[in-house]
């Protein structure tokens, strides 16, 4: 790969950086002012109840990631977001699409596993499964990039990811641990994509 291709490479892994911040941590915030201010929380019923049928929890599979129960809530996701959005706008050759994927798949996999008779909100179900696609894209399908993203996180989130997986009261493990299996299964099979981008340059 030439220098020039590199440079070219990496001015665009850049940008979509940036465009990933604004296609993920904007509905985000929007949804949490319009919720708090115009619907007056009446958003956040709309979240993931599992195995229910009914259009305010397919709304949630699809949605839940831009509903969060107070300012906090959104802050850390958003802050742990900003620090995974940027690898993997870095690494990931279709990052807009394969986020879409995650969220839908984190969200199934979430409505499939947990509590009945319980309500799952909020961004860190889309955490885990773009934690997840890494690893599994840095294991099982070799991309090499990943796994250097994988020893990035691994120094600064191994104790936010032990402590995900652990059932806590408020916290939805359900949604931790679907969201991470979802990523896993993605990110095993993401080596097709990653091969034809390498063979370009």
């Amino acid at each position: 790969m030439k220098w020039q291709q590199v440079m070219t490479l990496l001015i665009t892994r850049i940008k979509q950086v940036f465009g990933l911040y604004a296609f993920v941590l904007i509905p985000m915030w929007v949804m949490f002012f319009l919720n708090d201010t115009v619907f007056f929380g009446l958003w956040n019923i709309f979240g993931i109840v599992p195995r229910t049928l009914d259009v305010g929890s397919m709304i949630g599979v699809f949605a839940s990631w831009t509903m969060h129960g107070n300012f906090s809530h959104l802050v850390g996701n958003s802050l742990t977001l900003m620090q995974i959005l940027f690898l993997f706008g870095l690494f990931e050759n279709n990052a807009y699409r394969t986020t879409l994927k995650l969220i839908v798949a984190s969200g199934i996999m979430t409505w499939l596993i947990a509590s009945p008779l319980t309500i799952h909100i909020g961004a860190s179900g889309l955490c885990f499964a773009m934690l997840g696609f890494m690893i599994g894209g840095a294991v099982f399908a070799r991309r090499w990039g990943y796994l250097l993203a994988c020893i990035v996180m691994g120094t600064g989130y191994w104790l936010t990811i032990k402590q995900g997986l652990i059932p806590q009261q408020g916290i939805s493990f359900a949604a931790h641990f679907g969201g991470l299996c979802a990523g896993l299964l993605l990110g095993a099979n993401s080596k097709h994509s990653y091969t034809e981008i390498s063979n370009r340059y």
